[in-house]
């Protein structure tokens, strides 16, 4: 059973990850135009709500993608699930961001079958000479 230690070090984390705001880069892309990319964590609700802050009106999503990262931030694979919204301000298509993983992905260790037992059959030839027995086994 943890101890109280344990749990509120627990608790402290999931709670500190909870509070992480979405982040926002900008490029100017191919075309000219501003293409931004909302990274949030828990839930793709903050990558929206990031883009509605932004543009404060309609957004093309052009890429999206989540993948697995840590509590705090996505460095290496972990428990918590991180997504990414790249949009451009301005007339949208209608499309949802799929929000398709990428990334690591755990692969199990390969299962090794360990060959069947045979038992050998073993042939004991004992011979005595007076009180000495001598005996060989093939």
């Amino acid at each position: 059973m943890p101890t109280p230690r344990v749990v509120v070090a627990f608790a402290s984390m999931l709670a500190l990850a909870s509070c992480v705001e979405p982040t926002e880069t900008t490029v100017t892309g191919p075309s000219g135009a501003t293409v931004s990319t909302a990274k949030c964590s828990q839930s793709p609700e903050g990558c929206f709500k990031k883009a509605s802050e932004t543009c404060k009106g309609p957004y093309q999503v052009v890429d999206s993608y989540s993948k697995s990262g840590g509590l705090v931030a996505d460095i290496m694979p972990g428990p918590v699930t991180w997504y990414y919204m790249s949009y451009q301000c301005g007339k949208s298509d209608g499309r949802m961001p799929s929000f398709d993983f990428r990334g690591q992905s755990y692969q199990p260790p390969p299962v090794v079958v360990a060959p069947a037992y045979t038992p050998r059959t073993t042939t004991t030839n004992c011979n005595r000479f007076g009180n000495s027995v001598s005996c060989t086994s093939y």
